[in-house]
């Protein structure tokens, strides 16, 4: 799965989702197909407000001088329950090549948004763990490929929310990372 990498560091999200949706749809059929052709992009505008009201709240009552902000998704294979996005604020920006500054962040959201539109998927996941579907080959291949297109879906939205505020709101001036819990390595930088 190097190559998506590549295209998530390069910013190629639709290729990257179009590549993974395409290894998983020649699978044998599981619970985890159920996320090919289906996108966040309902959750914009949802997205768009809970970054207003966090900038407004970090650099007004924080009055921090915000560089960069770290759109994260909860451990969602694991916690299946609710799959959320939080925030974290930085008030200075560091490498992509390191990334241990991630957990040096100024200010962190007091909420946090629930991912709404997978719920089949975290049903999928609790189902996977409790019955240890990974000891199946096919099953844990598909599973990787889901997780791979959750996080590739969020970076979707990402991309999409920063696009549709550009010169509108003042978090879209500055730079976003996004991925989920304990998948730094596809991290996706917004600018």
């Amino acid at each position: 799965m190097e190559h998506i990498q590549d295209l998530i560091q390069a910013g190629k999200i639709e290729e990257a989702i179009q590549e993974t949706e395409t290894k998983l749809s020649q699978l044998p059929q599981t619970d985890f197909h159920k996320i090919i052709g289906k996108d966040l992009l309902h959750l914009q505008p949802s997205l768009a407000t809970f970054l207003n009201h966090f900038y407004e709240d970090m650099t007004e009552n924080e009055e921090l001088d915000i560089k960069a902000i770290y759109i994260e998704m909860n451990s969602f294979t694991t916690q299946y329950q609710r799959w959320f996005f939080q925030l974290l604020a930085y008030d200075s920006l560091h490498s992509r090549d390191n990334l241990d500054w991630l957990t040096d962040f100024s200010g962190e959201s007091e909420k946090t948004m629930t991912v709404t539109g997978y719920e089949a998927l975290q049903e999928a996941n609790q189902k996977y763990m409790e019955s240890e579907g990974y000891r199946d080959d096919n099953l844990r291949t598909a599973c990787e490929l889901q997780e791979y297109l959750v996080i590739l879906r969020a970076q979707e939205l990402v991309k999409h929310t920063l696009a549709a505020n550009k010169g509108k709101a003042p978090w879209a001036s500055v730079t976003l990372f996004t991925s989920a819990h304990d998948y730094e390595d596809l991290m996706y930088i917004a600018k």
